[in-house]
Parts: C-alpha cells; sequence; structure tokens
C-alpha cells in the first residue's frame, strides 16, 4: 500500500458545496411549507364551523324546533344549541350532542387542531332589529334567523376566520339555508 501524505486527505470547497446543496434540496422537499400547514389549519376550522352550521339546520328540519349556533368571539367558540321554545322561547339551551363523538357540539378555535384561527366578523342584512346578530338560528325550513326577534331573517349571513394574514368565509344562502366555504 502506498503512504499517501497526510496533506491531500479529505474533500474539496467544490465537493463539500455540492453535498450542501442536495441536503438543502431534500430537506426543503421533505418538511412542508408552514403556508400549506396554515392554509390546512385555516381550512380545516372552515369545515368545522360549515359542519356545525348544517347540522344545527338539518336539526331545525328534522325536528321542526329551532336551533342554531352561537358565535362567542371572545372565547373563539361556535357552539351549537337549541331553543327551549317550551319554557322560554328565547332561551339558548347548550345540550345538543356531535353525532359522532357524542360530545357536546361545540368547536373551540383556539385550541389544537385550528390553534391560531380567530374569529375575525361575524356578518349579514337584517331585515329588522336583531338583540344578538353573533347567534344564528334555523326555522323549521331551514331559513337563518335571528333569535331575538325571531320573525327577523338573516340575509347573506357569514363569519370570516383568520390565520394571521389569511382569510376563509362561512357563508350561508339567504333562501335555501345552504352552507359553504369561500
Amino acid at each position: 500500500m502506498k503512504n499517501v501524505p497526510s496533506c491531500q486527505i479529505g474533500y474539496t470547497l467544490v465537493e463539500m458545496m455540492i453535498v450542501v446543496a442536495l441536503l438543502a434540496a431534500v430537506a426543503a422537499i421533505a418538511v412542508p411549507s408552514d403556508s400549506s400547514t396554515r392554509h390546512q389549519t385555516l381550512a380545516l376550522a372552515a369545515s368545522q364551523v360549515a359542519d356545525a352550521l348544517r347540522f344545527a339546520r338539518e336539526e331545525s328540519r328534522r325536528t321542526g324546533t329551532t336551533h342554531g349556533v352561537s358565535i362567542d368571539e371572545a372565547a373563539n367558540q361556535v357552539s351549537v344549541f337549541r331553543l327551549d321554545e317550551a319554557s322560554n322561547p328565547n332561551a339558548m339551551v347548550f345540550d345538543v350532542y356531535q353525532p359522532v363523538s357524542k360530545q357536546i357540539y361545540s368547536v373551540k378555535l383556539g385550541e389544537s387542531p385550528y390553534r391560531g384561527v380567530v374569529v375575525s366578523a361575524v356578518g349579514g342584512q337584517l331585515t329588522g332589529a336583531c338583540a344578538y346578530p353573533a347567534d344564528l338560528s334555523f326555522d323549521a325550513f331551514g331559513v337563518v334567523r335571528c333569535i331575538e326577534p325571531v320573525a327577523t331573517r338573516i340575509r347573506d349571513a357569514s363569519i370570516e376566520l383568520t390565520l394571521g394574514s389569511l382569510k376563509q368565509t362561512v357563508a350561508i344562502d339567504s333562501y335555501t339555508g345552504r352552507v359553504s366555504v369561500q
């Protein structure tokens, strides 16, 4: 075996730069983008809010009693309720259970997996006065209404969710009650 002087053992600068460039390319492909993760988080939150609205609408149509969604912007929470029309026509009762998890139907947006998502606006055009515009209810026909007074319809109802600079809107059609994520 031939003796090689110690000054000739090692890698050249060009070889090391190629290895670093390859590692950077592999890391860029392997690590998901933070932006796509944020988009997915916001889309998941919007989907859950839309599902809560759809469930409330369908329960109203199925049972013939008013169900709705209460949006608590301070607590960053969306909860499904029913109106106790027997004792007090405007008393919201939060005893509606999510059909899959069998838990009280509530979406807590500040918690995992929706961390960072915020209810930034609740809107719609009112046909009259509304005491609680952040509480959307559905009558037995699936029409969006205010809780008090119940005669007030809400046109173009929407809930805007944000995550940083990203925005997503959950909209309710005025006539059909159809819920969509935009």
